[in-house]
């Protein structure tokens, strides 16, 4: 008798399991540039630490190396051009073509960050409100492009020329888009009053 026949014996089940796989990790952070841009400004240029963090990251695990990315995203001015090269290099090992120059991009952020901490630390004695925050702000958007630029060869890397894959905003990203809309509101408020005599 077969054991299909066979009412008394035990179930016949396949013995290979599928085992519930995670989709691969992409191999530097992707993300819509509209988002990018619109956290970037309303963090006034904070973002960019999270953003070289999940960079470095996700590169970590691609690639199984020892390294530390929370340095790299608080010190970036020292590792911008090396995560630019890193993108790149995936870029060029894929064989996809790419009209950038990842070494003037970086070298972008770094000036932009250096002068955007000098004038932060600059007393008003020296430079006023209204222009010192000019020139803020024409750093961070400075740095701001190059991260763009950085990130349209990082999401062309990771397959996902849009972003699309995080071009959604969540409710964390609302929170410090409302926030920094608070800071905009409060800095606009302050220089349009008028200086009082002291």
């Amino acid at each position: 008798m077969d054991a299909h026949d066979n009412i008394y014996a035990p179930p016949q089940v396949p013995l290979e399991t599928r085992s519930a796989e995670r989709p691969a990790l992409p191999p530097f952070y992707v993300v819509s540039l509209r988002k990018l841009v619109l956290l970037s400004i309303a963090t006034v240029g904070l973002y960019s630490l999270y953003w070289f963090w999940r960079h470095w990251k996700l590169h970590k695990l691609d690639r199984k190396l020892d390294i530390w990315p929370v340095p790299r995203a608080i010190f970036a001015i020292f590792f911008a051009h090396g995560l630019n090269e890193e993108i790149d290099h995936r870029l060029r090992r894929a064989g996809q073509r790419h009209d950038w120059s990842p070494g003037t991009w970086a070298t972008v952020y770094v000036v932009s960050a250096i002068i955007g901490q000098i004038i932060s630390r600059l007393p008003d004695a020296m430079l006023a409100p209204g222009p010192s925050f000019g020139l803020a702000m024409l750093t961070v958007g400075g740095g701001t492009l190059a991260m763009v630029q950085a990130q349209r060869a990082a999401n062309l890397a990771c397959g996902d020329p849009t972003g699309s894959a995080n071009a959604r905003l969540t409710p964390l990203n609302w929170l410090w888009l409302v926030l920094g809309g608070l800071f905009w509101l409060l800095v606009l408020v302050g220089l349009a009053l008028p200086l009082g005599d002291s």
